[in-house]
């Protein structure tokens, strides 16, 4: 069966954008967005000026949407992962997915850290709500394993995805790397402590 003619365009689209997310991490991670043009974004991944600014009219809106292009990969492989019918195994699952993806653009993870820590983010646009959907899914499964009040779960998701994000960048900027099973243990035993001083779910 060949693909219909309207969806080619979706396919290159989304494939230029991979490629323009892969070269922008690799450069604003080296030098920061200031240091960077858009020249040598395109040229990196492959795709001529011009269809950096007729797609994104500049290079801050480029940087967001791309930003926020590759938070929803994140986020796409986190939903599927917390749908596991074990909750633990699908906390422990989407903490791996959280740190292959740093250790395969590690610039997201530092880009991502330093603008939730600015008053004023160039790019709060594209990132609060993907934060907020990253948030709510692990909510869900926190859910399915300890009670918790409501006031609580806000800052034990955002303690649990900030320590799998903090780590793996990290481990990936250190000589003698963490080992892998030792972050993905440190980062369960939030849910640990949890366990010992909250009423588990017997019924999940």
């Amino acid at each position: 069966m060949t693909a219909s003619p309207n969806s080619r365009p979706r396919t290159r689209a989304t494939a230029s954008k991979e490629r323009l997310f892969a070269a922008s991490m690799q450069l604003l991670g080296a030098r920061g967005p200031n240091a960077v043009s858009v020249d040598e974004i395109a040229q990196i991944a492959g795709v001529s000026k011009g269809t950096v600014y007729y797609n994104f009219g500049s290079k801050d809106k480029m940087i967001g949407q791309v930003l926020e292009f590759g938070a929803d990969m994140l986020v796409a492989q986190l939903v599927e992962a917390s749908t596991l019918s074990e909750p633990r195994e699908a906390l422990r699952t989407m903490a791996t997915i959280a740190i292959d993806f740093v250790e395969k653009y590690p610039s997201f993870a530092q880009i991502w850290i330093s603008e939730q820590l600015r008053p004023e983010s160039g790019w709060g646009e594209q990132i609060t709500p993907v934060y907020t959907r990253v948030t709510s899914t692990i909510i869900e499964v926190i859910d399915r394993i300890v009670v918790l009040g409501q006031e609580e779960k806000q800052p034990v998701a955002t303690a649990l995805f900030g320590a799998a994000l903090f780590s793996a960048r990290l481990r990936s900027a250190s000589v003698n790397p963490e080992d892998r099973e030792t972050i993905l243990n440190s980062v369960l035993f939030i849910v640990d402590g949890l366990l010992a001083t909250h009423e588990p779910v017997t019924d999940h």
